[in-house]
């Protein structure tokens, strides 16, 4: 194969990855949009354990045809744990989030989580980070003030609850880093999903009854709102949220198999124009000027920060061995 055949191949792989990912976010967008709609109507805990059952269910059936039993071997069970429960923890303050946010204001802020793994990074598996780097996710999270508009009364819940999300999104994905070495993407998944289940089901047992179902805040009231038998059509969406999550898994994978992580990383951004749309068209919500402002901040700072880790990881730049 010629240089120039090379190139053009490379070339287009890139840009198989970069469609890859931002499928992959447009499908978990509608993810975002079902979760806020079931916010007024039905338990949170059991969305998330109906959704794991039917994700768990796919997903064991593609690591049996991948691999047989083997596949679902792991070797590090712990990380594989503390990954689950840093997943659960994302999904679960992201979605109470929901329930009071629009989805231009609840984005931006869970797009704060590279920030965190930059930082995050440096003191956890000891990568370096330089000072523009360090700037840049000062940049980022001054961001978060724009969005989130503090006045005197100080944040509301569900901005920190976005927050949070973002924090154990970072978390999940640094155990990810560790875990990548041994363990096979579907595999991560597959223990991922049993974390969700047996934590959300866990949930039934302590406040399924609804008993807790006491607070004013819409968020806390969708964490405790009693379980109840879904209707035929809410059964519908939560099998299409088991679909949604493994077709978005799978895209991104696939994204990140195709192409250099320095380049495809900066598009996960690209999910927060459907958030726009995905408000707008189902609540007529269009951000507000601080909303934009403070977005663009927390992209630009998220995106140096994810370029000039990556560019160090690559060869650029001095990265210390990862603590044992």
């Amino acid at each position: 194969m010629s240089r120039t055949s090379a190139t053009i191949e490379t070339d287009f792989t890139t840009v198989q990855g970069i469609l890859f990912l931002i499928l992959g976010l447009s499908v978990f967008s509608l993810q975002d949009v079902i979760m806020k709609l079931f916010s007024s109507q039905i338990a949170l805990q059991e969305v998330i354990f109906f959704r794991g059952l039917v994700t768990l269910a796919i997903v064991a059936m593609l690591l049996s045809r991948a691999g047989g039993w083997r596949a679902f071997a792991t070797r590090q069970p712990v990380l594989c744990l503390l990954r689950g429960i840093a997943g659960f923890t994302c999904f679960t303050t992201f979605s109470m989030a929901l329930a009071v946010l629009s989805l231009a204001d609840a984005m931006p802020l869970y797009y704060t989580s590279p920030l965190f793994v930059v930082a995050l990074a440096a003191p956890l598996l000891g990568e370096a980070v330089g000072k523009k780097t360090w700037a840049a996710i000062l940049v980022g999270f001054s961001g978060v003030l724009f969005v989130a508009r503090p006045g005197f009364e100080g944040l509301d819940p569900a901005m920190l609850l976005a927050l949070g999300a973002a924090l154990a999104y970072s978390a999940q994905s640094l155990l990810a880093r560790r875990l990548g070495a041994t363990e096979s993407a579907l595999t991560m998944t597959f223990y991922s999903q049993i974390a969700f289940v047996a934590l959300s089901g866990t949930t039934a047992v302590l406040f399924g009854s609804g008993w807790m179902d006491a607070f004013d805040h819409p968020s806390f009231q969708y964490l405790f709102r009693a379980w109840t038998v879904p209707t035929a059509k809410q059964a519908l969406l939560i099998f299409g949220l088991g679909i949604i999550a493994t077709v978005g898994f799978l895209c991104i994978s696939q994204a990140y198999r195709l192409a250099k992580a320095s380049i495809v990383a900066p598009f996960e951004y690209s999910s927060l124009p459907f958030a726009v749309l995905w408000g707008w068209l189902f609540w007529n919500s269009v951000p507000s000027t601080t909303t934009i402002i403070g977005s663009l901040l927390i992209v630009a700072g998220g995106i140096y920060a994810l370029r000039s880790t990556l560019a160090l990881k690559n060869g650029h730049g001095r990265v210390r061995k990862p603590a044992e």
